[in-house]
């Protein structure tokens, strides 16, 4: 099998080494006509039991994801400013990791320039394969570097945001994203630009504008109802950290992302009225729980609930944002095919049953700097002028032995 050379080019990030570590694909080797549909797999780190639909909280517990490539290869690494190309990626430091090379000569999109801003190599359709990835760790409101700067910035359009406008007031759901230019927000991620991340519950969901509308001089809410076809925002932004292996236990290089999962990524959002009256002068609670219809308030629908996950890689840049565009009533893998994007891997699935929620009752401390109305919004369905009688209980002690599901007890 033919090898590579080290060759001296350079990215947008400045000087780079192709590393001749690992053997690419020529056109003669016979292995390229036998290589599987998808070159990388995405591994499922943690939760461990995600096939088994685990019980997890609402938040605090780790979401890893390993990017594992199928096929030999090697990688770009753009120099240290001012000085020599380093050996292997660093932290900061925008790299490449070649999948497929046919003509042995990087472009990886046309990102490999030279010092005049000049591609290296031809960026012909079809001839390579490539993923994007920058080491780096990033945290709340704390600012940010490293990684692709135009994704880094357009996480923070409020644009992307779920957010509900209701008597004049905007509440904003999901984790809050900060105007420092931190690196987590919706879409993309800055730091592994090809990565998605989908969630069928809470604000991973795209929702119609709420809206208003007068009957017999009341005025009622409307709207806020899923899209048709269905959208689904990219959560891959609140990705926290990138890092990589040069050798794992079977002598692969594998890229790891993880993220603490922070309250609101995955709770459901909802509207509620407080002062509901199915019977003329009885106050009740009703909510519509991520855009569906207005229902007697229960902790069944906010407090235990299943949510799906799908994870997967494209090349190039993943959007911000993707629709149903084969219309089987799901945004997956497919569909970002559909829509264009070369898709290298299959989509991870991860069902997993979710308890618990943070509301405005709910003082503790939130490195997210989550809101109250992060999860709720007031607003009056039947039109009666009232809808908040709100009072929160007393502090308490939480904790106990934690939920198990075994068998068929699910």
């Amino acid at each position: 099998m033919k090898t590579t050379k080290t060759m001296a080019v350079v990215p947008t990030l400045g000087l780079v080494t192709l590393l001749a570590s690992t053997p690419l694909a020529t056109a003669g080797d016979p292995w390229v006509s036998a290589e599987p549909r998808f070159p990388v797999r995405v591994a499922l780190i943690s939760p461990i039991r995600a096939q088994d639909r685990s019980i997890q909280y609402h938040a605090g517990w780790p979401l890893t994801f390993r990017i594992i490539p199928r096929v030999d290869v090697s990688l770009i690494v753009p120099s240290v400013p001012g000085g020599p190309a380093s050996a292997w990626p660093e932290v900061g430091a925008t790299s490449f990791m070649m999948l497929r090379d046919l003509d042995d000569c990087p472009s990886a999109g046309g990102r490999i320039i030279d010092p005049d801003g000049m591609p290296i190599c031809p960026d012909i359709s079809g001839d390579e394969l490539w993923l994007e990835f920058t080491p780096d760790e990033d945290a709340p409101g704390v600012a940010d570097e490293s990684g692709d700067d135009a994704l880094r910035e357009a996480m923070k359009d409020p644009a992307r945001r779920s957010t509900v406008t209701f008597m004049g007031e905007t509440h904003t759901f999901g984790p809050r994203v900060s105007d420092t230019r931190d690196g987590l927000g919706f879409g993309a991620n800055d730091d592994l630009p090809g990565f998605v991340l989908l969630a069928d519950a809470g604000v991973g969901v795209m929702l119609s504008d709420l809206g208003t509308t007068t009957s017999d001089g009341a005025t009622l809410t409307t709207g806020w109802a899923p899209l048709a076809p269905a959208v689904s925002r990219n959560l891959a932004g609140f990705m926290t950290s990138v890092g990589y292996e040069l050798n794992d236990e079977r002598l692969r290089t594998t890229i790891t992302t993880s993220l603490i999962v922070p309250r609101h990524l995955t709770e459901r959002r909802f509207l509620e009225d407080q002062c509901f009256e199915a019977v003329p002068g009885v106050c009740e609670t009703y909510r519509r729980v991520d855009g569906g219809p207005p229902v007697p308030a229960t902790d069944a629908n906010l407090d235990n609930y299943d949510v799906t996950l799908r994870a997967f890689v494209v090349q190039g840049e993943a959007p911000d944002t993707l629709i149903d565009c084969d219309a089987d009533g799901v945004v997956t893998a497919d569909d970002a095919t559909c829509m264009g994007y070369d898709v290298l891997s299959r989509e991870r699935v991860l069902t997993f049953r979710q308890i618990g929620r943070a509301d405005e009752c709910n003082l503790l401390s939130d490195p997210w700097g989550s809101a109250a109305d992060a999860g709720r919004s007031f607003v009056d369905f039947d039109g009666n002028g009232n809808f908040i009688s709100l009072s929160c209980p007393g502090g308490s002690t939480g904790g106990g032995l934690p939920p198990r599901q075994r068998g068929s007890e699910r």
